[in-house]
């Protein structure tokens, strides 16, 4: 079949290149001159200070009304506020090129940001990378310069290349994109797309806080096979492989969708959508063909609300016109309708019945007969054109024809797969039909399954609740959403939707502890874990069979996270075995599996011991805690005074220590405290330079009050009383007259 030809259209002023604002387009150009000013001349020239000021005044005078400013980077012109620089500009193309070869997809700006940083940041990015060693975003994430106000994105996936021409006497495969600048265009869009789950896990790695005392969900994720530059490993065969599967439009797709909004990538992904939209519409070079497809299956697969916030970062209402009607003459005829379609949330509408006929001449134009293929697409591109010169009007068809098409766009096509048609609107009535008379059968298979395609189990799940009596056909519906296959589903859902996971695992009472499982196994969320965990340790009689035969995965943080769950089911972890990983070579492990150990009757002397013997300062931290539980064995005695009494020891970890001792019984433990509350006479010299009172003595006088019957005890009390030492004093008489 031929390609049906695509109308020529004058360029009219709705089709002109969406212009910068003066203060952006400003901007750009002091940035790049002092970024030029920075390559030329050393450091310290007399140059370089004012041309960073210049571009800091600029900068300044944009923040006024904005909290930051992201510069999208795509390979020779740039993206701000939605809006591609025009590639002729020389200056603006050598600062895209620039950026470019340093791997640099965005460049982010907030607000407060001095002159100091960005002669620091222009500094750094106006070194060449060719000659001076390995470009900025090609370096592993933490050793890319970062600044409080300045920020570089890369762009990773490096193998990530232009597919070449194929050899001399092969033909490019279908739906292979080869060379040309289509090439270069889709590669640098799934590049962008794909950087920014990279990204986001490099940044979490970095920026992750400290895990509180009080959660200990041991959410340490398992390092992702490959992570940092893609195709780095032993296999390169097949990281290329993982490159090429993840330049997929699927791919490129669920990445797209799953960043959030407002990112510095927002802008290259909008810049690339702008170019492939202009590239498609120009270029009769086989490779479009290719290119459309892949931009075909891209647009169709992204869900509707990312398409329209997608278009909304395109600029204003003139550089969107400019894009569909772009995208009307060269892409695949049902990304056209999608497009169109979101273009009406974005404060540009369109009736919904001239929607309805755009998208039956659609289908006409993908499933019709031969002969009837090229009028429809050839149709459809006409009317979306004309449509576009209209878009200001509040609905762009009068009263008449509005009604006209409705009625038209009601009928049924021969054309559409009569199934699709009749199931998809009657779903939910099937389902409640079937759950009322208790039938069953291959129409209520598929209205379920129609729910289920579109994510909307919680109405089933509803309708399961509601039912009057158990049949064939709650079973039926049943087995389909309440069974562990939808809650794995649900769990690795992104984004995570906790109500849902609550109602699929309520439903399913114990058999959710499985599936649980797996996913707390497998997964690399940790919002996912730690919604695992939190949910886990609520159902132990389920869970606690069920931990001690996967204390064997070779992963230690599964081990970890199974001994984190039996440490805090309540009624204790059963006949679980903890004690073999109190060898463990990691510290998070021997950490849990100790806390286990801490409840257990006739295991807690043991393994409070272990812990205050363990090298790891966490681990004693983690036993002096325990011992305010359970009282101080004496076999722990020892092992305190050893750490009370370690001047190298941390300060608070001594302290905690010192005040543990209080609980201890014998002789040991008030030696060790008379010798810690010994008040030493200083010179006034000493006791001008010194920092106050030492805590470790402070503690020290204070537990001295579990012992004050004792001679040696109150002896020591009354002269710390008396000393020049103004706060051990205060404690000590305290504790002598019994307020303490």
């Amino acid at each position: 079949m031929t390609e049906p030809s695509r109308p020529t259209q004058t360029r009219t002023t709705t089709e002109k290149r969406a212009a910068l604002s003066r203060d952006l387009a400003e901007f750009l150009i002091e940035l790049s001159i002092a970024l030029h000013k920075h390559a030329m001349y050393p450091g310290g020239h007399p140059t370089l200070g004012p041309a960073a000021g210049q571009v800091g005044a600029r900068l300044a005078s944009l923040m006024v009304e904005r909290p930051s400013l992201s510069l999208g980077v795509a390979r020779d012109q740039l993206v701000i506020d939605g809006v591609a620089t025009d590639p002729k500009n020389m200056l603006l193309h050598d600062l895209a090129e620039r950026l470019h070869r340093h791997h640099i997809g965005a460049v982010s700006f907030t607000r407060g940001v001095v002159p100091s940083e960005l002669e620091e940041a222009l500094r750094v990015l106006a070194s060449d990378s060719e000659r001076e060693g390995e470009p900025l975003g090609l370096r592993p994430a933490a050793q890319i310069p970062r600044w409080p106000h300045v920020e570089l994105y890369p762009l990773t996936f490096e193998r990530l290349e232009l597919v070449g021409a194929p050899p001399e006497g092969e033909e490019a495969q279908a739906g292979e994109v080869t060379g040309g600048r289509g090439a270069q265009l889709w590669v640098g869009l799934a590049r962008a797309a794909l950087a920014v789950d990279e990204m986001r896990k490099a940044r979490a790695a970095q920026q992750a806080p400290p895990e509180p005392q009080a959660f200990r969900a041991g959410m340490e994720a398992p390092a992702a096979p490959g992570d940092g530059a893609a195709g780095a490993g032993p296999d390169g065969a097949q990281a290329a492989d993982t490159a090429e599967a993840a330049a997929e439009p699927a791919a490129v797709a669920k990445a797209i969708e799953s960043h959030e909004r407002g990112t510095a990538y927002d802008q290259v992904i909008v810049g690339y959508l702008l170019q492939i939209a202009e590239e498609l519409k120009t270029s009769g070079a086989a490779g479009a063909a290719a290119l459309q497809k892949k931009m075909s299956r891209l647009i169709t697969t992204l869900d509707g609300h990312t398409l329209e916030r997608l278009l909304e970062m395109g600029g204003d209402v003139g550089q969107r016109r400019k894009f569909v009607m772009d995208a009307s003459q060269g892409m695949a005829v049902d990304a056209v309708v999608d497009i169109v379609k979101a273009a009406t949330g974005t404060g540009a509408p369109i009736s919904q019945a001239m929607l309805r006929m755009l998208a039956k001449l659609g289908q006409h134009a993908e499933r019709g007969p031969a002969p009837r293929r090229a009028i429809a697409e050839s149709a459809l591109r006409d009317q979306v054109g004309e449509l576009i010169q209209g878009w200001a009007l509040a609905d762009p068809n009068p009263d008449g024809y509005a009604l006209a098409l409705q009625k038209m766009s009601q009928s049924t096509s021969t054309l559409v797969a009569a199934d699709e048609v009749r199931f998809a609107p009657e779903a939910e009535r099937i389902v409640q039909m079937a759950i009322e008379t208790g039938a069953a059968g291959e129409p209520l298979e598929r209205a379920v399954g129609w729910f289920v395609e579109r994510s909307r189990i919680p109405d089933l799940i509803d309708m399961l609740e509601k039912s009057p009596r158990q049949s064939a056909a709650t079973e039926a519906v049943r087995a389909r959403v309440v069974a562990p296959e939808p809650l794995r589903i649900a769990l690795n859902a992104v984004p995570l939707d906790l109500g849902l996971v609550d109602r699929i695992a309520g439903a399913l009472g114990a058999e959710a502890a499985e599936p649980m499982l797996q996913v707390l196994a497998d997964s690399e969320s940790r919002q996912v874990r730690s919604a695992i965990i939190a949910r886990l340790v609520k159902m132990p009689d389920a869970v606690r069979p069920l931990l001690s035969r996967r204390l064997g995965d070779e992963r230690w943080y599964v081990v970890r996270n199974m001994l984190c769950i039996a440490a805090d089911l309540p009624g204790g972890s059963g006949d679980l075995d903890a004690a073999p990983f109190t060898q463990h070579a990691d510290a998070r492990v021997r950490r849990e599996a100790l806390r286990v150990l801490f409840r257990h009757p006739t295991e807690r002397t043991r393994a409070l011991c272990r812990a205050l013997a363990d090298p790891d300062e966490k681990v004693k931290r983690l036993a002096v805690s325990a011992l305010a539980e359970g009282g101080v064995p004496d076999a722990a005695v020892p092992l305190l005074a050893a750490i009370a009494t370690d001047h190298e020891a941390d300060e608070e970890l001594r302290v905690a220590t010192v005040r543990s001792l209080a609980g201890g019984r014998g002789g040991m433990a008030l030696d060790t405290l008379l010798k810690l509350s010994e008040v030493k006479r200083r010179s006034i010299m000493e006791r001008l330079s010194s920092q106050g009172t030492n805590p470790v003595l402070l503690a020290a006088v204070q537990a001295l009050a579990a012992f004050r019957t004792d001679a040696r005890a109150r002896n020591r009390l009354e002269a710390v009383a008396t000393s020049r030492d103004p706060a051990a004093a205060k404690v000590a008489a305290d504790v002598l007259g019994g307020t303490t």
